[in-house]
């Protein structure tokens, strides 16, 4: 995908992402209001990333396109700090939700999906490297 292409990549992805929050909220017989305003609030984080991709490098970089090596280093730091944060969180909330007496399967499945990923990515790139 060249970068002509891929600049409108994530914009338009978070605009389907808005639709399907929208026709979600349309399921659930909200009012008209409580729609457009699913639409609304992803459609003004696409249509800011638009309007200042080329402008700030920090849009650049949450629009998919790390302006250089460093932002895209700062990119894989943090996401590799997301992926620490989500991963005490699910364990954190697990236990919560135990010792609480609830159903605690929904935290167990995402956080086994988390690890299988991570080691898959794991085996993945020991592989290729």
């Amino acid at each position: 995908m060249t970068n002509r292409w891929y600049k409108w990549f994530v914009p338009i992805l978070a605009l389907v992402v808005g639709l399907l929050m929208a026709f979600a909220e349309m399921g659930q017989r909200a009012s008209a209001f409580q729609v457009i305003l699913a639409f609304a609030i992803v459609g003004a984080y696409a249509l800011a990333l638009v309007v200042l991709q080329s402008r700030s490098e920090t849009v650049s970089l949450l629009s998919g396109l790390p302006v250089d090596e460093r932002w895209a280093s700062i990119n894989q730091r943090s996401l590799a700090s997301a992926a620490q944060v989500i991963a005490v969180v699910l364990v954190g909330a697990w236990i919560v939700v135990e010792f609480a007496g609830g159903d605690a399967m929904p935290y167990a499945s995402m956080a086994v999906v988390f690890a299988v990923a991570y080691l898959g990515s794991i085996l993945w790139f020991r592989w290729r490297s």
